[in-house]
């Protein structure tokens, strides 16, 4: 059943102009105007674009008119390539749509049948789902919405679900609105999500198709998605080296949860909390450690906090709205990071500065987090998730091997990639041997970051450790293997005068600690629960209660 937006459901706010940034894997394509205005006649939506290749289009003009009920009225639109120009005019009279069709100077008319409220929505022409936005904004999911791809025909739009979003740029919060639909396009159903504040546009998402196209405000790398907030979350900014970090402080909603903990008063202002600083992964990823559509450090710190901690998560260098570069950064250099964020915390009122610990998850987080440890007194635990043993450059091998013999690659072939692969992690590490190595490959490969990888030493840093230490490992890890987790325990018992050491094996969880069946990479994206499991959040937990419990009152 297709519905028909009530007027009341918009308003002046509605008009406005708009820019959109288009991005193909990732990589910025192109950009549209989009101008929304009201007139006693209705609504009427115009813009331009231009698209690099591979999309390769200028769009020298569009203009989409609605009646004030939106049901659609006109469609203008003038395309036009290196090769061609071709533009198509579309009248709606009732649920009669009649389209007048030009191509290289030749015109020709089709005909179609449509609702009374389709939404035109001409491919390639981004800046008319601001009708399918309007529109929306009256849905519920369950709902069946027309749109009329002029001039091939009209096809439904199911919605599927709908999520309430927060987006923090600067200066502000946008409470967005996210659809979940279903195009049932004629060949196969494509699913579209479309991201909405109020009646307008935000962003359009086609994940099969690796396309985004996203409003300026919010594709900037300053904005980014609450995945979940608190009440009584903090935001706040870290001095770092010569730029700040933004982070968020997770921290108990009722006073006798702190208390539970032994959070001793002090001159009877804030208890002061033991604090856990939350060390992200390997890649881009922001505070809420967001991984196959599961925020892993968002979820974890809320069930910190509500169990007593105060919990520190932040956007690493570059990403999010932290400052900093991340093309040259290395490992020494996310440690100096975490490191500055551990000197943070241990100087707030309400953060008992002898009971912090450490977090890291991941390859990159957990070793980042023993860097730390290893030089930083003021870190009295640490707990290491699904981290590898291994230097970088023996990683990297298992890894490659794993990859090879699950597609079928063994014997001759397999060690002639391997021995190719040594000589790339060679010529990295010692800066000799790239006559040997393809241009390409160099310049993927010849980074700063990469070589502090390769050349990182878990047995070595881990010496130097005194803490407590937890190793957690998820049985079914296929990025980070459960044997690394039972090499670094036994390691980290045999530091002599250190903290005691615990190992943790989760049966049944992958590399995200997700509840899973096969744990390979392949399965994330068809998980149905996108969540840590509660096992994975209740070890942690009761681990860190243990470790950063108070100190015995002196008598």
């Amino acid at each position: 059943m297709a519905l028909t937006l009530p007027v009341r459901e918009l308003g002046a706010q509605t008009a406005g102009s708009q820019t959109f940034r288009v991005f193909l894997r990732g990589a910025l394509v192109g950009s549209e105007e989009v101008f929304v205005s009201q007139s006693p006649d209705g609504w009427i939506l115009r813009g331009s674009g231009r698209f690099t290749p591979p999309i390769d289009l200028a769009i020298g003009s569009w203009e989409a008119r609605y009646d004030s009920s939106w049901r659609p009225k006109e469609l203008t639109v003038n395309l036009s390539s290196e090769s061609r120009k071709w533009g198509v005019h579309t009248i709606i009279e009732g649920t009669s749509a009649t389209s007048e069709v030009t191509q290289s100077g030749e015109a020709a008319r089709q005909t179609a049948t449509v609702a009374a409220d389709t939404v035109l929505l001409p491919n390639l022409v981004f800046g008319t789902y601001e009708a399918l936005a309007a529109r929306l904004a009256a849905s519920t999911p369950g709902s069946a919405l027309r749109a009329f791809v002029a001039p091939q025909g009209e096809i439904a739009i199911r919605v599927d679900r709908v999520t309430d979003e927060t987006i923090q740029v600067p200066g502000r919060t946008i409470s967005a609105r996210r659809w979940a639909l279903k195009f049932e396009n004629p060949g196969a159903p494509l699913d579209i999500e479309v991201w909405t504040e109020g009646p307008r546009l935000l962003r359009v998402d086609i994940p099969s198709q690796s396309l985004n196209i996203v409003r300026d405000d919010i594709a900037s790398v300053s904005a980014r998605v609450v995945s979940h907030a608190r009440p009584n979350d903090e935001q706040i900014s870290v001095p770092a080296n010569g730029f700040g970090l933004a982070g968020t402080i997770a921290r108990p909603l009722h006073p006798n949860a702190a208390a539970a903990l032994g959070a001793p008063a002090v001159s009877a202002g804030p208890a002061r909390l033991p604090a856990v600083v939350l060390v992200s992964g390997s890649g881009g990823t922001d505070r809420d450690e967001v991984l196959a559509g599961i925020p892993i450090f968002a979820q974890l710190a809320s069930a910190l906090a509500d169990s007593g901690f105060l919990v520190i998560r932040y956007d690493k260098r570059g990403v999010g709205q932290s400052g900093g570069r991340a093309d040259n950064a290395t490992m020494d250099d996310y440690a100096l990071d975490a490191r500055a964020v551990v000197t943070y915390a241990s100087k707030r009122k309400d953060v008992d500065p002898r009971r912090i610990a450490l977090v890291g998850f991941g390859i990159e987080g957990g070793w980042i987090s023993l860097a730390v440890a290893s030089k930083e007194n003021r870190v009295s635990a640490l707990a290491l998730i699904g981290t590898a043993v291994s230097s970088g450059s023996d990683l990297v091998l298992e890894q490659q091997r794993q990859v090879l013999e699950r597609s079928g690659v063994t014997g001759t072939a397999q060690q002639a990639t391997v021995e190719q692969q040594k000589q790339v992690l060679e010529a990295v590490i010692s800066g000799k041997g790239w006559e040997k190595v393809s241009p390409e490959v160099r310049r993927r490969v010849d980074t700063p970051f990469y070589r502090s990888f390769l050349t990182f030493n878990p047995p070595r840093v881990l010496g130097s450790t005194k803490q407590a230490v937890l190793v957690l490992q998820a049985g079914l890890d296929r990025e980070v293997p459960p044997h690394h987790g039972e090499q670094l325990a036994q390691l980290a018992r045999s530091r002599p005068k250190a903290g005691a050491t615990e190992f943790v094996v989760l049966p049944g969880l992958n590399h995200l600690l997700a509840r899973a069946e096969t744990g390979e990479p392949a399965e994330y994206s068809r998980l149905t629960e996108r969540t840590v499991s509660p096992e994975a959040i209740l070890e942690i937990t009761s681990w860190l209660k243990k470790a950063l419990a108070p100190p015995p009152e002196r008598k």
